[in-house]
């Protein structure tokens, strides 16, 4: 009689988790524990909605986001959870109540253990200061052209084929 090892299959989130192990990430939490100083696996996580902001006022409703350095991460069945350290640009980065790409959100730094909210959002960080502030209005802001903003010109923003907003340079 031999014994099988079944391999779990990997899932996207795993594919990306492994390629931002080491990086500055932000990850939208459902909920965080704080990280254990001596190793201890058994956490009691708290809801995002019941965590006190550094302002003393409460998270809410509002999404909550944390970021800092991925070191590494679990995944069980419908359920993944990240260690985060603290971020590589903490003194340029937003943290408390902030406006993320248009939306009221909550920005929190590492480090902690965060449960991800559900449809997963992990995403890099900018690793430029500059950009850091033009990536909380817009996603992908880490690949805009510098050279873009050195200009005055006209711009005009129209729907794209898929319905989404596109900026025409004039």
């Amino acid at each position: 009689m031999s014994i099988q090892h079944t391999q779990r299959p990997r899932w996207e989130i795993d594919r990306t988790l492994d390629g931002l192990i080491g990086r500055d990430v932000r990850v939208a939490a459902k909920a965080v524990s704080p990280p254990s100083r001596n190793g201890d696996t058994a956490r009691l996580f708290i809801p995002v909605g019941k965590l006190f902001l550094p302002d003393n006022s409460l998270a809410g409703g509002l999404p909550v986001f944390f970021e800092g350095r991925l070191v590494r991460f679990e995944r069980k069945i419908g359920v993944v959870v990240v260690y985060l350290d603290a971020p590589s640009l903490a003194d340029v980065s937003s943290e408390g109540t902030a406006l993320f790409r248009g939306k009221l959100a909550v920005i929190l730094h590492g480090p902690a253990v965060v449960e991800l909210a559900s449809p997963f959002r992990v995403e890099p960080l900018p690793g430029d200061p500059d950009n850091y502030s033009r990536d909380l209005r817009a996603p992908q802001a880490q690949f805009e052209f510098p050279f873009a903003y050195g200009r005055s010109r006209k711009t005009q923003t129209v729907p794209d084929d898929a319905g989404s907003p596109a900026t025409l340079f004039a």
